[in-house]
Protein backbone atom coordinates (compact mmCIF):
# COMPACT_ATOMS: atom_id res chain seq x y z
CA UNK A 1 0.00 0.00 0.00
CA UNK A 2 2.74 2.37 0.78
CA UNK A 3 4.85 1.88 -2.28
CA UNK A 4 1.11 2.06 -4.36
CA UNK A 5 0.70 5.50 -2.50
CA UNK A 6 3.88 6.88 -2.98
CA UNK A 7 4.27 6.64 -6.81
CA UNK A 8 0.35 8.05 -6.56
CA UNK A 9 1.65 11.15 -4.92
CA UNK A 10 4.45 11.44 -8.01
CA UNK A 11 2.45 11.09 -10.99
CA UNK A 12 -1.19 12.13 -9.27
CA UNK A 13 -1.03 15.32 -11.25
CA UNK A 14 -0.46 14.18 -14.39
CA UNK A 15 -4.02 13.83 -16.74
CA UNK A 16 -4.84 10.51 -19.46
CA UNK A 17 -5.56 11.21 -22.22
CA UNK A 18 -9.06 10.30 -24.10
CA UNK A 19 -9.50 7.41 -26.50
CA UNK A 20 -12.59 6.82 -28.74
CA UNK A 21 -13.66 3.69 -27.72
CA UNK A 22 -17.32 1.59 -27.26
CA UNK A 23 -18.24 -0.80 -24.83
CA UNK A 24 -17.78 -4.67 -24.84
CA UNK A 25 -18.86 -6.92 -22.23
CA UNK A 26 -15.94 -8.83 -20.17
CA UNK A 27 -16.48 -11.84 -21.59
CA UNK A 28 -18.18 -11.78 -24.64
CA UNK A 29 -19.45 -15.15 -26.44
CA UNK A 30 -16.58 -16.85 -28.24
CA UNK A 31 -18.57 -17.32 -31.42
CA UNK A 32 -20.05 -13.90 -31.74
CA UNK A 33 -18.09 -11.01 -33.36
CA UNK A 34 -18.07 -7.90 -31.39
CA UNK A 35 -21.29 -5.59 -31.01
CA UNK A 36 -22.41 -2.25 -31.53
CA UNK A 37 -23.98 -0.41 -29.22
CA UNK A 38 -27.85 -0.63 -30.29
CA UNK A 39 -29.82 2.03 -31.21
CA UNK A 40 -32.23 3.31 -27.78
CA UNK A 41 -34.31 5.12 -29.41
CA UNK A 42 -36.58 2.47 -29.01
CA UNK A 43 -36.83 0.43 -26.20
CA UNK A 44 -37.65 -3.42 -26.40
CA UNK A 45 -36.37 -3.97 -22.45
CA UNK A 46 -38.51 -5.74 -20.62
CA UNK A 47 -38.76 -4.27 -16.94
CA UNK A 48 -39.40 -7.33 -13.97
CA UNK A 49 -40.55 -4.59 -11.87
CA UNK A 50 -43.99 -4.21 -13.16
CA UNK A 51 -44.48 -0.91 -10.39
CA UNK A 52 -41.29 0.37 -11.74
CA UNK A 53 -41.96 -0.22 -14.96
CA UNK A 54 -45.36 1.49 -14.74
CA UNK A 55 -43.92 4.22 -12.95
CA UNK A 56 -41.06 4.95 -15.83
CA UNK A 57 -43.86 4.63 -18.18
CA UNK A 58 -45.81 7.51 -16.60
CA UNK A 59 -43.08 9.59 -16.42
CA UNK A 60 -44.00 13.27 -18.22
CA UNK A 61 -40.66 13.47 -20.33
CA UNK A 62 -39.90 13.02 -23.66
CA UNK A 63 -40.22 9.53 -25.07
CA UNK A 64 -36.48 8.95 -25.74
CA UNK A 65 -35.84 10.28 -21.79
CA UNK A 66 -38.46 7.38 -20.92
CA UNK A 67 -36.24 4.39 -23.62
CA UNK A 68 -32.98 5.54 -22.20
CA UNK A 69 -34.47 5.16 -18.63
CA UNK A 70 -35.81 1.64 -19.54
CA UNK A 71 -32.48 0.45 -20.74
CA UNK A 72 -30.82 1.26 -17.00
CA UNK A 73 -32.56 -1.95 -16.46
CA UNK A 74 -31.12 -4.22 -19.90
CA UNK A 75 -29.72 -7.59 -18.67
CA UNK A 76 -26.89 -6.74 -20.54
CA UNK A 77 -24.05 -4.32 -18.16
CA UNK A 78 -22.99 -3.07 -22.02
CA UNK A 79 -26.62 -1.66 -22.95
CA UNK A 80 -26.48 -0.41 -18.88
CA UNK A 81 -23.30 1.60 -18.41
CA UNK A 82 -24.16 2.88 -22.78
CA UNK A 83 -27.60 3.67 -21.27
CA UNK A 84 -25.91 5.97 -18.50
CA UNK A 85 -23.92 7.61 -20.65
CA UNK A 86 -26.56 8.82 -23.19
CA UNK A 87 -28.36 10.55 -20.51
CA UNK A 88 -25.09 12.37 -19.23
CA UNK A 89 -25.08 13.56 -23.22
CA UNK A 90 -28.93 15.08 -22.09
CA UNK A 91 -27.85 16.97 -19.16
CA UNK A 92 -30.49 18.54 -17.18
CA UNK A 93 -33.05 17.05 -19.62
CA UNK A 94 -32.41 13.77 -18.52
CA UNK A 95 -33.29 15.15 -14.54
CA UNK A 96 -36.48 13.00 -14.14
CA UNK A 97 -33.50 9.31 -14.76
CA UNK A 98 -31.94 10.89 -11.29
CA UNK A 99 -33.58 8.28 -9.27
CA UNK A 100 -33.11 5.36 -11.16
CA UNK A 101 -29.14 6.53 -12.37
CA UNK A 102 -29.20 6.60 -8.09
CA UNK A 103 -30.06 2.54 -8.42
CA UNK A 104 -27.36 1.85 -10.69
CA UNK A 105 -24.46 3.63 -8.34
CA UNK A 106 -23.87 -0.20 -7.53
CA UNK A 107 -23.99 -1.94 -10.45
CA UNK A 108 -19.87 -2.40 -10.84
CA UNK A 109 -20.65 -5.03 -13.54
CA UNK A 110 -17.01 -4.75 -15.72
CA UNK A 111 -17.65 -3.03 -18.65
CA UNK A 112 -14.14 -3.15 -21.01
CA UNK A 113 -13.26 -0.48 -23.36
CA UNK A 114 -12.57 -0.74 -27.09
CA UNK A 115 -11.76 1.25 -29.89
CA UNK A 116 -14.49 1.94 -32.29
CA UNK A 117 -13.90 5.06 -34.15
CA UNK A 118 -16.93 7.24 -34.03
CA UNK A 119 -19.17 5.38 -31.44
CA UNK A 120 -19.29 8.87 -29.56
CA UNK A 121 -18.16 7.14 -26.44
CA UNK A 122 -14.63 8.47 -25.09
CA UNK A 123 -13.20 7.09 -21.84
CA UNK A 124 -9.36 6.44 -21.44
CA UNK A 125 -9.91 3.53 -18.70
CA UNK A 126 -12.51 0.33 -18.10
CA UNK A 127 -15.59 1.49 -16.98
CA UNK A 128 -18.91 0.33 -15.01
CA UNK A 129 -22.79 1.18 -15.13
CA UNK A 130 -22.38 2.54 -11.28
CA UNK A 131 -19.22 5.19 -13.15
CA UNK A 132 -21.43 6.04 -16.26
CA UNK A 133 -24.09 6.46 -13.53
CA UNK A 134 -22.37 8.68 -11.66
CA UNK A 135 -21.08 10.67 -14.45
CA UNK A 136 -24.59 11.47 -15.38
CA UNK A 137 -25.73 12.44 -12.31
CA UNK A 138 -22.81 15.04 -12.53
CA UNK A 139 -23.98 16.26 -15.94
CA UNK A 140 -27.51 16.43 -14.84
CA UNK A 141 -26.36 18.95 -11.93
CA UNK A 142 -28.46 20.99 -9.09
CA UNK A 143 -31.95 18.41 -9.90
CA UNK A 144 -29.44 15.00 -9.01
CA UNK A 145 -28.63 16.59 -5.28
CA UNK A 146 -30.86 15.86 -2.87
CA UNK A 147 -31.00 12.22 -4.42
CA UNK A 148 -26.77 12.27 -4.27
CA UNK A 149 -26.91 13.59 -0.35
CA UNK A 150 -29.15 10.71 0.50
CA UNK A 151 -27.19 8.14 -1.27
CA UNK A 152 -24.52 9.03 0.81
CA UNK A 153 -25.99 7.37 3.62
CA UNK A 154 -26.29 4.37 1.71
CA UNK A 155 -25.10 1.04 3.15
CA UNK A 156 -22.52 0.23 0.05
CA UNK A 157 -19.13 1.40 -0.06
CA UNK A 158 -19.52 1.92 -4.03
CA UNK A 159 -22.81 3.85 -3.40
CA UNK A 160 -21.50 6.25 -1.10
CA UNK A 161 -17.68 6.69 -3.46
CA UNK A 162 -19.49 7.54 -6.53
CA UNK A 163 -22.62 9.57 -4.74
CA UNK A 164 -19.46 12.07 -3.50
CA UNK A 165 -17.31 11.75 -6.82
CA UNK A 166 -20.82 13.11 -8.53
CA UNK A 167 -21.73 15.78 -5.74
CA UNK A 168 -17.75 17.17 -6.06
CA UNK A 169 -18.34 17.83 -9.78
CA UNK A 170 -21.89 19.42 -9.32
CA UNK A 171 -19.46 21.80 -7.10
CA UNK A 172 -22.37 23.44 -5.05
CA UNK A 173 -21.50 24.95 -1.75
CA UNK A 174 -24.58 23.57 0.00
CA UNK A 175 -22.68 20.34 -0.06
CA UNK A 176 -19.51 20.69 1.40
CA UNK A 177 -20.53 19.79 4.81
CA UNK A 178 -21.37 16.48 3.82
CA UNK A 179 -18.45 15.70 1.95
CA UNK A 180 -16.11 17.17 5.09
CA UNK A 181 -18.36 14.31 7.34
CA UNK A 182 -17.55 11.72 4.34
CA UNK A 183 -13.24 12.59 5.78
CA UNK A 184 -14.22 10.09 8.56
CA UNK A 185 -16.06 7.24 6.72
CA UNK A 186 -15.31 3.79 7.42
CA UNK A 187 -14.07 3.20 3.85
CA UNK A 188 -10.96 4.48 2.87
CA UNK A 189 -12.27 4.83 -0.73
CA UNK A 190 -15.06 6.82 0.44
CA UNK A 191 -12.63 9.03 2.16
CA UNK A 192 -10.15 9.47 -1.00
CA UNK A 193 -13.29 10.25 -3.04
CA UNK A 194 -14.72 12.70 -0.55
CA UNK A 195 -10.99 14.45 -0.16
CA UNK A 196 -10.60 14.73 -4.06
CA UNK A 197 -14.57 15.97 -4.54
CA UNK A 198 -13.61 18.59 -2.32
CA UNK A 199 -11.17 20.12 -4.90
CA UNK A 200 -13.79 20.67 -7.39
CA UNK A 201 -15.21 23.40 -4.90
CA UNK A 202 -13.84 26.67 -6.27
CA UNK A 203 -15.49 28.69 -2.78
CA UNK A 204 -13.11 29.71 0.49
CA UNK A 205 -15.71 27.48 3.03
CA UNK A 206 -14.27 25.04 1.19
CA UNK A 207 -10.34 25.00 2.04
CA UNK A 208 -11.41 26.14 5.81
CA UNK A 209 -13.21 22.67 5.95
CA UNK A 210 -10.44 21.00 4.55
CA UNK A 211 -7.85 22.77 6.78
CA UNK A 212 -9.81 22.25 9.78
CA UNK A 213 -10.23 18.65 9.56
CA UNK A 214 -6.94 17.61 8.36
CA UNK A 215 -5.35 16.61 11.49
CA UNK A 216 -8.45 13.92 12.11
CA UNK A 217 -8.03 12.29 9.23
CA UNK A 218 -5.35 9.12 7.96
CA UNK A 219 -2.49 10.19 6.65
CA UNK A 220 -3.46 8.56 3.17
CA UNK A 221 -6.22 11.31 3.11
CA UNK A 222 -3.87 14.04 3.93
CA UNK A 223 -2.44 13.12 0.66
CA UNK A 224 -5.48 13.97 -1.13
CA UNK A 225 -6.49 16.90 0.69
CA UNK A 226 -3.47 18.79 -0.19
CA UNK A 227 -4.44 18.15 -3.70
CA UNK A 228 -7.91 19.60 -2.76
CA UNK A 229 -6.20 22.57 -1.45
CA UNK A 230 -3.78 22.95 -4.50
CA UNK A 231 -7.25 23.19 -7.19
CA UNK A 232 -8.92 25.15 -4.99
CA UNK A 233 -6.05 27.18 -4.67
CA UNK A 234 -7.44 29.26 -2.09
CA UNK A 235 -4.93 32.22 0.05
CA UNK A 236 -4.70 29.98 2.96
CA UNK A 237 -3.64 27.51 1.11
CA UNK A 238 0.63 27.70 0.97
CA UNK A 239 1.19 29.41 4.57
CA UNK A 240 -1.30 26.28 5.41
CA UNK A 241 0.64 24.06 3.69
CA UNK A 242 4.42 25.25 4.62
CA UNK A 243 3.80 25.26 7.89
CA UNK A 244 2.67 21.42 7.84
CA UNK A 245 5.28 20.15 5.23
CA UNK A 246 8.03 19.38 8.46
CA UNK A 247 5.04 17.73 10.74
CA UNK A 248 3.66 14.95 7.88
CA UNK A 249 4.64 11.37 7.02
CA UNK A 250 7.39 11.04 4.22
CA UNK A 251 3.85 10.43 1.51
CA UNK A 252 2.50 13.74 3.20
CA UNK A 253 5.10 15.87 2.47
CA UNK A 254 5.80 14.31 -0.78
CA UNK A 255 2.09 15.84 -1.50
CA UNK A 256 2.61 19.29 -0.22
CA UNK A 257 6.18 20.16 -2.12
CA UNK A 258 4.63 19.39 -5.61
CA UNK A 259 1.04 21.11 -4.40
CA UNK A 260 3.52 23.68 -3.70
CA UNK A 261 5.19 23.87 -6.86
CA UNK A 262 2.21 23.73 -8.60
CA UNK A 263 0.70 27.03 -6.62
CA UNK A 264 3.60 28.68 -7.69
CA UNK A 265 3.67 30.64 -4.68
CA UNK A 266 7.18 32.56 -4.23
CA UNK A 267 6.43 32.55 -0.27
CA UNK A 268 7.12 28.85 -1.10
CA UNK A 269 10.49 29.12 -1.82
CA UNK A 270 12.57 28.62 1.00
CA UNK A 271 10.32 25.57 1.86
CA UNK A 272 11.06 23.56 -1.14
CA UNK A 273 14.63 24.04 -0.97
CA UNK A 274 14.62 22.73 2.28
CA UNK A 275 12.46 19.69 0.96
CA UNK A 276 15.18 19.02 -1.81
CA UNK A 277 17.22 17.91 1.33
CA UNK A 278 14.72 15.35 2.93
CA UNK A 279 16.17 11.95 3.71
CA UNK A 280 13.10 10.71 1.65
CA UNK A 281 13.81 10.28 -2.08
CA UNK A 282 9.98 10.47 -2.87
CA UNK A 283 9.97 13.89 -1.55
CA UNK A 284 13.32 15.03 -2.90
CA UNK A 285 12.41 14.10 -6.52
CA UNK A 286 9.10 16.34 -5.84
CA UNK A 287 10.80 19.40 -4.25
CA UNK A 288 12.90 18.95 -7.39
CA UNK A 289 10.13 19.10 -9.55
CA UNK A 290 7.92 21.58 -7.64
CA UNK A 291 11.53 23.91 -8.02
CA UNK A 292 11.29 23.65 -11.96
CA UNK A 293 8.47 26.57 -11.37
CA UNK A 294 10.80 29.25 -9.77
CA UNK A 295 13.80 31.01 -11.30
CA UNK A 296 16.45 32.19 -9.06
CA UNK A 297 19.92 31.81 -8.43
CA UNK A 298 18.96 29.87 -5.16
CA UNK A 299 16.98 27.20 -7.51
CA UNK A 300 19.46 26.66 -10.09
CA UNK A 301 22.20 26.04 -7.47
CA UNK A 302 19.64 23.60 -5.39
CA UNK A 303 18.46 21.65 -8.56
CA UNK A 304 22.53 21.77 -10.24
CA UNK A 305 23.47 20.09 -6.68
CA UNK A 306 20.31 17.35 -6.92
CA UNK A 307 22.07 16.35 -10.02
CA UNK A 308 24.63 14.05 -7.59
CA UNK A 309 21.97 12.96 -5.88
CA UNK A 310 22.32 8.93 -5.29
CA UNK A 311 18.84 8.37 -6.32
CA UNK A 312 18.13 7.91 -9.60
CA UNK A 313 14.38 9.96 -10.07
CA UNK A 314 15.88 12.51 -7.78
CA UNK A 315 18.45 13.48 -10.53
CA UNK A 316 15.94 12.93 -13.85
CA UNK A 317 13.56 15.59 -11.72
CA UNK A 318 16.49 18.14 -11.18
CA UNK A 319 17.38 17.70 -15.24
CA UNK A 320 13.62 18.18 -16.02
CA UNK A 321 13.44 20.82 -13.55
CA UNK A 322 16.65 22.59 -15.50
CA UNK A 323 15.29 21.84 -18.75
CA UNK A 324 11.85 23.66 -18.52
CA UNK A 325 13.49 26.45 -16.63
CA UNK A 326 16.27 27.28 -19.35
CA UNK A 327 15.09 25.50 -22.26
CA UNK A 328 18.57 24.13 -22.15
CA UNK A 329 19.11 20.40 -21.79
CA UNK A 330 21.77 18.88 -20.70
CA UNK A 331 20.52 15.41 -19.15
CA UNK A 332 21.93 14.42 -15.95
CA UNK A 333 25.45 15.69 -16.52
CA UNK A 334 26.21 17.89 -13.84
CA UNK A 335 29.57 19.01 -15.23
CA UNK A 336 27.48 20.46 -17.84
CA UNK A 337 25.04 22.37 -16.46
CA UNK A 338 27.52 24.12 -13.84
CA UNK A 339 29.39 25.05 -16.71
CA UNK A 340 26.67 26.16 -18.57
CA UNK A 341 25.20 28.29 -15.52
CA UNK A 342 28.27 30.05 -14.80
CA UNK A 343 28.49 31.91 -18.00
CA UNK A 344 25.11 32.69 -17.42
CA UNK A 345 26.06 34.01 -14.01
CA UNK A 346 29.53 35.72 -15.63
CA UNK A 347 27.47 37.18 -18.52
CA UNK A 348 24.95 38.64 -15.85
CA UNK A 349 27.39 40.10 -13.55
CA UNK A 350 29.11 41.70 -16.80
CA UNK A 351 25.89 43.52 -17.93
CA UNK A 352 24.69 44.40 -14.18
CA UNK A 353 29.00 45.87 -14.34
CA UNK A 354 28.18 47.77 -17.74
CA UNK A 355 24.60 49.21 -16.31
CA UNK A 356 26.05 50.84 -13.36
CA UNK A 357 28.74 52.67 -15.41
CA UNK A 358 25.69 53.99 -17.46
Amino acid sequence: MQTDLRILVLIGLSSGLLTACTLVSVNPPPTKPERKPISIEQSDVAVTDEVVAAEIKQLKTPREVRNKILRLYHPDPVERAWAAYQLAKLGRGAAPAVPYLIKLLDDDSSVLLSRYIGSGFRSSSDTTPAEEASRSLARIGDPAIKDLLDALKSESVNVRRLAAKALGQIGSSQTIGELINLLTDESRKVQASAAIALGNYRHPIASQKITEAFASVSPQVRVHLVYALSRINDIIAVPFLIKQLPKQTPEVRASIVLALGKLRDARAIESILLAANDRDDIVRANAAYALGSFYSPQTMNSLIAALDDPIERVREGASEALVHLTGMNFGTSKSQWSGWWQQQQAGMIQNKGIKNKK
